[in-house]
């Protein structure tokens, strides 16, 4: 099959794009499906091209996360988000078949946008390897401190330990020594050192 085929064209519609509808994410969030339809959608198109943001199929996933988004947003704030989000989300539909305001075909649009899923799925992906490194560096690090710590105690005990040995075979000799004096000067006996 060619790229012109439209079995195919349909076929990579049909994986990269989810749908939703006004009624579900209406749901959602509590509220009417007039209100999802017109004013929500209002601001939100603000933020993205519409023709990212909805079809005949109903609303992308680009749209669902901008109303998830939207529906925490206090009223007076609502001119901030749209300046905020465009700011943010503005990379995601530039790859995704925007330039310079005109949109591509939805095919081309469709699959840049899931390249940039999967990318961005990577690059989560990797973000988390690379938490969980950092871990296993921090707990590694932790292991040897703990280490160094009980090698310093074991040195310390065996340096008590030897300076009592020394101590004691010291004392015993100093002992030995005065006690054989002493009994030499008594009795005369010969000092056995």
């Amino acid at each position: 099959m060619n790229s012109t085929d439209p079995r195919t064209l349909a076929d990579i519609r049909a994986h990269v794009a989810v749908h939703y509808s006004a009624q579900q994410i209406a749901q959602t969030h509590n509220v009417a499906e007039s209100t999802v339809r017109t004013r929500w959608f209002d601001w939100i198109n603000q933020v993205a091209p519409a023709g990212l943001l909805k079809d005949e199929r109903g609303y992308s996933e680009l749209a669902r996360t901008l109303f998830d988004e939207f529906a925490q947003v206090e009223k007076r704030d609502r001119k901030q988000w749209v300046l905020d989000a465009k700011s943010r989300y503005s990379q995601e539909w530039a790859g995704a078949g925007v330039i310079e305001g005109e949109l591509m075909p939805e095919e081309v649009g469709n699959v840049l946008a899931l390249r940039q899923t999967q990318t961005t799925d990577i690059e989560l992906a990797v973000a988390q390897q690379l938490q969980s490194l950092e871990g296993l560096i921090d707990q590694v690090n932790a292991a040897e401190g703990n280490l160094s710590q009980a090698d310093l105690k074991a040195a310390v005990a065996r340096g008590q330990q030897r300076a009592v040995m020394l101590y004691q075979a010291e004392l015993q000799a100093e002992l030995q020594t005065t006690n054989a004096l002493r009994q030499r000067r008594m009795g005369g006996n010969e000092v056995e050192p």
